[in-house]
């Protein structure tokens, strides 16, 4: 696509991947044309945002983010994204592996907790019940539709049952969150 303004056409990659769970949509272009880009979205009516405000729609759209919610050394079902793996496929990588984790179990597994008292939970922010921990956070927020802190981590899977309570370790002091189910918030549509 080509858009114009003050220094003439520019091109630009248009992708709508849905990163923060919104209808929205990602513009690519070359660096250089970045200010006069930014200039003319906003000009024909784009409302600027920043990248905080980005990381909560993803965190309420339920959405992990490689280098926190997961990484190399997490497999999909520790992720919740078991959905995403057909068994039933030929032969891929990671299959063995995977099938010998479904088999054995999980050591871990992703959650979504909803805050219970005041507080936002932070990424690395431990996870106890009864003192003991039990997990940690992997992304946390405060989310302005839901008016409350919420947030992701692993736990092991006996402190993963939907309903359970679980205590979120906010620079010393134990503030009550529930294990909830993803996403948090649902767009009306």
């Amino acid at each position: 696509m080509m858009l114009g303004g003050q220094t003439g056409l520019v091109e630009v990659f248009i992708g709508r991947t849905g990163y923060t769970g919104e209808d929205g949509f990602e513009l690519i272009a070359d660096a250089n044309h970045g200010p006069a880009l930014w200039a003319a979205v906003v000009e024909a009516g784009a409302m600027p945002c920043g990248l905080g405000a980005r990381d909560v729609l993803r965190l309420e759209a339920g959405l992990r983010l490689h280098g926190s919610d997961m990484d190399t050394a997490t497999s999909p079902l520790e992720a919740g994204l078991d959905r995403f793996v057909n068994m039933e496929k030929g032969s891929f990588i990671g299959k063995e592996a995977l099938a010998e984790q479904s088999t054995r179990g999980l050591s871990r597994k992703l959650v979504g907790f909803r805050m219970l008292e005041a507080g936002i939970p932070r990424h690395e922010c431990l996870l106890h019940k009864d003192a003991i921990q039990i997990g940690v956070v992997t992304s946390g927020t405060y989310s302005a539709s839901l008016d409350t802190g919420i947030g992701m981590g692993y736990v092991s899977p006996e402190h993963s049952a939907l309903g359970y309570h679980v205590q979120v370790d906010l620079r010393g002091r134990a503030v009550e969150a529930e294990i909830v189910e993803l996403p948090f918030y649902h767009r009306a549509k």
